[in-house]
């Protein structure tokens, strides 16, 4: 299995030279803000306001059409592992997983 992205995202931001926080999408500098470079196909899910991932309670910039809340390295790996489909909704293998998790059939 691949590493989480929260070990591969990109550090640093290349239009101001911050540092990005791991759990977001955009850059932290008020006078920046540049998506990093893994979320340029994806912006449509990154956001100027912030929510708690639904997944880990982190804060994060990156939220679902549906409303979930969804740290920026989970977002990646979600779409990494199938489980978010183009339009970024949750696909059956998703709800598997998740009732797989909880204990029930699917």
């Amino acid at each position: 299995m691949p590493k989480s992205y929260e070990f591969t995202m990109s550090r640093e931001c290349s239009k101001c030279g911050d540092l990005f926080s791991i759990g977001f999408a955009r850059c932290d500098n008020p006078s920046c803000g540049k998506v990093r470079p893994e979320f340029t196909k994806h912006e449509k899910v990154v956001t100027k306001d912030r929510g708690t991932c639904i997944w880990s309670g982190r804060n994060t910039d990156v939220r679902l059409p549906n409303g979930d809340w969804l740290w920026a390295p989970y977002f990646l790996d979600a779409l990494r592992a199938g489980w978010l489909d183009a339009n970024y909704q949750y696909t059956p293998q998703y709800l598997a997983a998740k009732a797989r998790k909880k204990g029930r059939k699917t």
